[in-house]
């Protein structure tokens, strides 16, 4: 199938590749198909693309690999709402917002992660109560913010 995007152009997705959310996802309620997208660069970031609406894709990662000792424990009746029956079927991604300004203050939001049944390409994504985690968590913690240019006084001549 066909799907328009913004940043990509128009891309041939095989519909098999399609992940739907049945609920949406919360500020994009509406949107319910989404596919992931190849980060150009980089392996470690995909794009979670709307098949219905070209202008929005979101940022995700594996945040396994970012937050060492990062846990999910995603409350029982998301699992069967997803019919989830072996957590190796189970893809945890978390959304990421990157400051155009300063890239290296890139947060993620853990108490939030998108759960994917990849059998049945289902998904959904999950607000985790009472986490230790919060919605901005800094993915560089040990990057120091980028100075600010410094502002160009001319002398009077």
């Amino acid at each position: 199938m066909k799907v328009k995007t913004t940043r990509f152009g128009v891309l041939e997705i095989d519909e098999k590749q399609i992940i739907n959310f049945p609920r949406g996802i919360p500020g994009f309620e509406n949107l319910r198909r989404f596919c992931i997208l190849p980060v150009e660069g980089t392996e470690n970031m995909q794009w979670l693309q709307a098949v219905e609406e070209p202008a929005v894709a979101l940022l995700v990662i594996d945040p396994f690999k970012y937050f060492r000792g990062y846990t999910c424990n995603v409350p029982d009746q998301y699992i069967e709402e997803l019919d989830i029956r072996d957590p190796a079927e189970a893809l945890v991604l978390t959304t990421i917002t990157v400051p155009r300004d300063n890239p290296a203050a890139t947060t993620a939001n853990l108490v939030a992660p998108i759960i994917i049944n990849t059998r049945l390409n289902q998904a959904r994504q999950v607000i985790l109560n009472n986490s230790p985690y919060t919605t901005k968590h800094r993915l560089f913690p040990d990057q120091k913010p980028a100075p600010k240019p410094k502002e160009k006084v001319s002398g009077g001549e």
